[in-house]
């Protein structure tokens, strides 16, 4: 998946949201992405569910928004990540011009979710992070 391309497609207000999970590792070009995963305000939440174009999910005790491809989350903290949505916006690293949840919160979000794949995606971002400052 081009996640700026996809980005782009959407179109939504900067400020208003940030792409999580494995977001920053494709924007990076450490790996590809397979989908979008984006964490957004209240407003756009609201406006995003009144479109008509996402179906309403409920996983992990959380409400979720998704479309083929995409899934919007509501609420960012989970029990092991405290990081508000509202924190992660206003913290997120901007590349071309789209905001990504940045480095150090990735890495804690990735360890509190704890999949294998999560930890691989840490020790990428962590090299990464090592040879670029």
């Amino acid at each position: 998946m081009d996640i700026f391309k996809k980005l782009e497609e959407l179109n939504l207000p900067f400020g208003e949201y940030v792409v999580v999970g494995s977001g920053l590792l494709a924007a990076l070009g450490l790996r590809e992405a397979n989908d979008l995963d984006v964490a957004v305000s209240p407003k756009l939440l609201k406006e995003l569910s009144a479109s008509g174009n996402y179906r309403q999910e409920t996983r992990y005790g959380k409400v979720f928004l998704s479309s083929p491809g995409m899934d919007v989350i509501a609420r960012l903290e989970w029990e092991d990540y405290t990081t508000t949505t509202e924190e992660a916006i206003r913290t997120a690293v901007v590349v071309r011009g789209f905001p990504f949840l940045n480095p150090q919160e990735t890495i804690k979000f990735k360890r509190a979710l704890g999949r294998e794949k999560d930890f691989r995606d840490i020790e990428s971002l962590e090299k990464h992070l090592a040879a670029n400052t």
